[in-house]
């Protein structure tokens, strides 16, 4: 014969509240706007490259993904791996500038970057530290959820960044 274990009613109240609590994020009936969506996905790209994660920024990139310099999507890869190698600490402060839908599909961000090798705290702790300042022009197509497209860089100063 099979043993039935019984669990206590309060018990089994409290992982039923708990499993429901848990649910309720995904039941949620507002959907983030594109603009959203597009800001969760720079704080993505952001924290993977804190984190040093190429794989984590490839999962980012499209297929067909293709840059000014002509790098592809495993080329550029390919890149990351060794300024990861490169560079052990990588501290990033991020500015939108612009996001601009063009289509359902289809968005351009505009974006500043601060990179350094120690914690950037805020704006002002830029003029102590040695950085390297990058204005990003990104295309970004959505396949179920935005991927970057193309990207175009060039050098920003840190007035760009206010």
């Amino acid at each position: 014969t099979t043993a039935l274990r019984l669990v206590p009613m309060k018990k089994l109240s409290w992982i039923f509240l708990l499993g429901c609590a848990s649910l309720l994020p995904a039941c949620s009936n507002e959907a983030l706007t594109p603009e959203q969506e597009i800001r969760q996905f720079v704080a993505k790209a952001a924290e993977a490259a804190e984190n040093r994660s190429a794989d984590d920024l490839d999962e980012l990139m499209h297929r067909d993904y293709l840059d000014q310099k002509g790098y592809n999507k495993k080329q550029l890869g390919k890149l990351l791996r060794v300024y990861f190698f490169r560079n052990k600490n990588i501290f990033l402060l991020t500015r939108i500038s612009e996001i601009e839908i063009l289509s359902d599909n289809q968005a351009r961000v505009d974006l500043h970057v601060a990179m350094a090798a120690s914690a950037i705290s805020d704006i002002n702790a830029l003029a102590g530290l040695r950085t390297q300042l990058v204005r990003f022009e990104l295309q970004l197509v959505k396949q179920d959820e935005w991927l970057l497209q193309n990207a175009r860089w060039s050098p920003a100063s840190i007035a760009d960044m206010q």
